[in-house]
């Protein structure tokens, strides 16, 4: 048996299985249970390939042959082609067989046993491996492909389940023969539009033109509404209260996700303008009777706009109802048009609620593909069970480019199989193009998907490419205001933003802005979200200010739409806490992610994404408090949630990694730190690969930590491998390319190679005020970079102008007290002082302190830090009064942490008490300083030697004191 026979045979199962999945919605039992038949023949036939069996396989095959023959005569036409298909390969198959089987008895006994050795070594060696894998397949299957199939199962489950109820329910089946039929005689014309005088209409009798406008109408009507219900309890007693209810007024989150999931490309629009379920409501039959009555009563009474039997065509999930629009007049001429859903009680009661319905929902969305569709190929992959190379080779053979495009939507959105969805929408897009043009809507959605798959996969360039393809195909066709022109121009924008093409992507995202104000109005959720997007570009160039004032907008229009419970609102309140958080506003930023946390977790409970994306920032912000345990609590508990729900190889759990590292490091545990970047390196170069931005923000990673900890060889590592990938991928401008260029030269900086880190910094700038102009943060950083340089160089005037540079700009930028400029000030004073300006030093220790006290307070670490260099610039100053009182406020902050710079205060202390005169005071702070030096320097160190002078000249002045008294 040769390997591609055993291949021919799991190629004619998948075969098989898309042939029995085809029958399903047809309900053709003879024609499943024929499939079934012959997929169960062929699985027989691929174990006795796997044990060397053959004996009995050409009878299995001729068995198989009258199965297909017999499936082609019971099973409708679109089974044609894969039976054929599967015919041909058995074929093949039996062909490939009897080539052996020849040699075999040409060979006699020992022959056979030398070739099925040959045999071994080439192909049953293969086929042992491919059972190997089978039996390890598991191990090779994602999380996410594990949750998807067991939603997909569960999803046929409902059908399975309502098909049965039904049958219960209705055996004589007379629920789909009731007739319903719409006065409009339906509201699309032959042409494929839809009758204009059908559009919902504002409260001026307009057409719909803003959703906000749609339910202004709908609180009128709302009355009217009422009014007919009421009648039709009047008109049939056999109904009570309980059975007729009017809905809540549709959630305008979802109404806005159904406008763009199934009117999007309705003509005439606007989209809004066709959504008829805003005024909803239920009567609920207990029997066929009851149900005839009340389509009886509609016919009679109401104006019908359009109306489904959907007993006869159940909706997707397998739900059976009878479905209204009905025109209800109010405020004179004018009407709005509602929604009626008939119920049969036992049928309701049973079905339950399918919480896969929203999961699969927008794939049955649109005008391009009818339902039953979108069933017989998603239970073909049912039947199938994996996404694996099997499936995909069989997939590109196929012919029907909506059914790829159904499964590269499905792998990009749903499986993290970005690979694979590239590789189907690239096959759909060759086969629209053929079929339908390149000027056509629909091949310019498949221009979209391929754009957002490449974007996924960190390829701004080409994913720009697809994208204004789709602009310009969405244009021609929907007109430059349409919303979904807004959508693809805010994509185009995201691209922009990665390219680091920042002021482009601030054009498209204001573009699109425009665009979604004029045609959904100002407050609608499309229109926040841009708000958003603007927000996030700003962020970006540094205009911190501004991203904050676009978010809060933002967050106005969704909690007037939506309230203040609501995760969009939650996902709005996390950028607001970033922005925060980059303002140095820490408290602020705190309280924002706390609430977003809260909400996430009332929304979706307390092990979701979103809770977890939330627990990292409020996990970072513990850290900058000093919170390490609750810092790394908060980031454990992410990453347990990641792990439990996408499984531990997905880049999100690098994230979660990588936060805590950066926590480990700041316990000292430095080793810890490094392993768990380790970890998170390996999670992106597996998933991603190695060029990828966030595998290139892992190697950054680990060189900032690592230069930390003064290992800047080894850094400098890190960050040129992110270099290269940064440069392959952005290109030698882009913003990205300079901050890693920056980290280079920090690295040199550290190595004493002053010359070659001046030089990276120097081209860093360079590529900074080309992308993002002279005043950013990054700008900043580098100016501070400079200065350090020239500091060490001795370059002192030099380095007082970069950071007053940095100053200059963080002040502007960021705000008087954000930890950057206080950052500045204490460089400036430092360097000052070492210049001798004390004056000038003291002014800049001064400004620093202020900042460090409103952003740390009082008692701070920071802040106490600041007040050991103002008193040692006061002792030089001999300003011994003013020194002892800040030092002793520091003092008592780092008393009991036992390192160097509790060390400095107490020494300072000592000085300033000798000073005084106060020898024993003296000697206790000089002896505590010169403990923690010899812990922490040895013996020899200079600072050791100095507290240990300092130590016997207090001691002598103690001694002298004693000899004069």
């Amino acid at each position: 048996m040769s390997k591609s026979s055993d291949h021919i045979l799991e190629k004619a199962i998948i075969r098989c299985k898309k042939a029995q999945a085809i029958t399903r919605p047809y309900n053709d039992g003879e024609a499943v249970r024929a499939g079934t038949r012959a997929a169960e023949k062929l699985e027989v036939l691929l174990e006795m390939s796997k044990e060397d069996d053959y004996g009995e396989l050409g009878e299995q095959l001729m068995i198989l042959d009258n199965m297909v023959k017999n499936m082609q005569l019971a099973i409708l036409e679109p089974l044609t082609d894969s039976l054929e298909t599967i015919e041909r390969r058995m074929n093949t198959y039996i062909s490939t067989l009897s080539d052996d089987e020849m040699k075999e008895n040409d060979g006699g006994s020992v022959e056979r046993s030398q070739v099925g050795e040959s045999d071994d070594a080439d192909g049953n060696r293969d086929l042992r491996q491919s059972a190997d894998a089978e039996s390890e397949a598991p191990d090779d299957v994602t999380i996410q492909q594990q949750r998807f199939f067991e939603r997909l199962h569960h999803f046929f489950e409902f059908q399975r389940i309502a098909e049965e109820k039904m049958q219960m329910i209705d055996p004589s089946e007379k629920l789909p023969t009731l007739k319903v039929k719409p006065h409009s005689k339906g509201i699309q014309e032959k042409d494929g539009t839809f009758k204009a005088g059908y559009r919902q209409q504002d409260p001026n009798g307009n057409t719909i033109k803003y959703l906000s406008d749609l339910y202004a109408s709908a609180e009128e009507a709302k009355p009217a509404f009422q009014d007919v219900l009421n009648c039709l309890l009047r008109d049939l007693p056999q109904l009570n209260a309980n059975s007729v209810q009017m809905a809540p007024i549709k959630d305008q989150a979802r109404a806005c996700e159904k406008a763009h999931e199934e009117y999007t490309y309705r003509i005439p629009g606007p989209r809004e303008a066709w959504l008829y379920d805003i005024l909803r409501a239920s009567v609920t039959c207990k029997s066929h009777k009851q149900m005839s009555e009340v389509n009886k009563w509609l016919k009679e009474n109401v104006h019908i706009v359009d109306c489904q039997n959907r007993f006869a065509m159940p909706q997707f999930d397998g739900y059976r109802d009878l479905l209204y629009y009905i025109s209800v007049p109010y405020k004179e001429e004018l009407a709005f048009v509602c929604e009626i859903q008939v119920h049969h009680f036992d049928f309701k009661q049973q079905f339950g609620v399918n919480s896969h319905r929203p999961y699969f929902r927008p794939y049955f969305s649109g005008p391009w593909r009818e339902p039953f569709e979108n069933l017989r190929d998603l239970d073909m992959l049912l039947q199938v069970g994996r996404v694996d190379d099997n499936l995909m080779e069989f997939l590109l053979e196929a012919n029907d480019s909506s059914q790829l495009k159904l499964f590269g939507r499905l792998f990009f959105e749903k499986l993290e199989e970005t690979d694979r969805a590239l590789e189907l929408f690239k096959r759909v897009l060759t086969m629209e193009e053929t079929a339908l043009g390149k000027g056509h809507v629909i091949t310019g959605t498949t221009y979209q998907y391929l754009g957002l798959s490449l974007l996924k996969k960190g390829d701004s360039d080409s994913a720009l490419m697809y994208l204004r393809e789709a602009l310009a195909v969405s244009d021609a066709n929907l007109g430059s205001a349409h919303p979904e022109i807004a959508m693809i121009h805010s994509q185009i924008g995201d691209a922009l933003l990665m390219k680091g093409d920042y002021g482009q992507a601030l054009t498209e995202q204001t573009e699109t802005l425009g665009i979604r104000e004029s045609s959904l109005g100002e407050n609608h959720l499309l229109v926040a979200e841009s708000y958003l997007k603007v927000a996030e570009v700003l962020l970006e160039q540094g205009d911190y200010r501004k991203a904050l004032a676009e978010c809060r907008t933002a967050l106005t229009i969704q909690e007037s739409i939506l309230g203040d419970s609501a995760a969009e609102v939650a996902q709005t309140q996390l950028s607001i806490g970033t922005i925060l958080e980059k303002q140095g506003e820490d408290q602020k930023a705190e309280e924002a992610n706390l609430s977003a946390l809260s909400i996430f977790e009332n929304c979706y409970g307390r092990k979701h994404e979103k809770v977890a994306e939330a627990l990292g920032q409020v996990g970072n912000l513990q850290a900058k408090k000093g919170q390490y345990e609750e810092a790394l609590s908060s980031h454990q508990r992410a990453l347990d949630i990641r792990e439990n729900l996408i499984g531990k190889n997905h880049p999100d759990c690098a994230k979660s990694h990588t936060f805590i590292a950066f926590v480990l490091d700041k316990t000292k545990d430095a080793e810890g730190a490094v392993t768990s970047l380790r970890v998170a390196l390996r999670i992106r170069g597996k998933s991603l690969g190695r060029y990828h931005l966030e595998t290139s923000n892992s190697h950054f990673d680990m060189g900032t930590l690592l230069l930390t900890n003064g290992d800047p060889q080894n850094a400098i590592n890190q960050f040129k491998e992110c270099l290269t990938i940064r440069k392959s991928l952005c290109g030698r401008n882009h913003p990205l390319v300079a901050q890693a260029m920056n980290a280079v030269g920090r690295s040199k900086t550290q190595l004493g190679r002053f010359d070659k880190a001046l030089s990276d910094h120097e081209k860093a700038l360079a590529i900074l005020e080309k992308a993002v102009g002279p005043n950013h943060p990054w700008i900043a950083d580098t100016y501070q970079y400079f200065g350090e340089i020239q500091n060490l160089k001795g370059e002192k005037d030099k380095a007082f102008e970069s950071h007053s540079k940095a100053l200059g700009l963080r002040s502007e930028l960021l705000g008087k007290h954000h930890p950057e400029t206080a950052t500045s000030c204490l460089l400036i004073a430092k360097l000052l002082e070492s210049k001798g300006d004390l004056q000038g030093a003291k002014v800049a220790y001064r400004q620093a302190l202020s900042s460090y006290i409103v952003l740390h307070g009082e008692d701070g670490q920071a802040t106490a830090q600041v007040r050991v260099c103002l008193g040692r610039m006061m002792v030089g100053q001999l300003n011994f009064e003013g020194a002892e009182e800040e030092l002793a406020r520091a003092n008592a902050v780092l008393e009991g942490n036992d390192d160097l710079l509790e060390a400095e205060a107490q020494s300072l202390l000592g000085t300033v008490l000798s000073k005084r005169e106060d020898y024993d005071g003296a000697l206790e702070f000089h002896e505590k300083a010169l403990k923690i030096r010899q812990r922490v320097h040895g013996d020899q160190h200079p600072d050791t030697a100095d507290s240990t002078s300092k130590v016997n000249c207090a001691r002598n002045k103690i001694d002298e004191d004693e000899i004069t008294v």
